[in-house]
């Protein structure tokens, strides 16, 4: 499964995390869902068919933060990954 990082790595410095963020696709589903279902159900299963019951296109993103240690900023390797700073509050904007 290839996972696409379609947005640019943001540093939200007064937040004091990195995050990056994931398109996940209708194709992609298919195997969180199983790989979820396979690690954390107690079920015994052969297949899983993911079934969408809206006529719609899903368009998904996953946003991962990491959270930067405030007393040794410099030193956390994730901050060296982000390729914008914003300096103001943290809009939850999922795009």
């Amino acid at each position: 499964m290839a996972i696409r990082d379609v947005y640019p790595t943001k540093y939200y410095s007064k937040e004091g995390f990195v995050e990056h963020k994931f398109e996940i696709n209708e194709e992609d589903l298919q195997e969180i869902i199983e790989d979820y279902l396979m690690r954390n159900s107690e079920l015994d299963f052969d297949e899983v068919e993911v079934v969408n019951n809206r006529p719609m296109n899903i368009w998904l993103y996953a946003k991962c933060r990491k959270y930067i240690d405030p007393d040794n900023p410099e030193e956390d390797e994730a901050l060296h990954e982000a390729e914008v700073e914003i300096d103001g509050d943290y809009d939850g904007n999922p795009t």
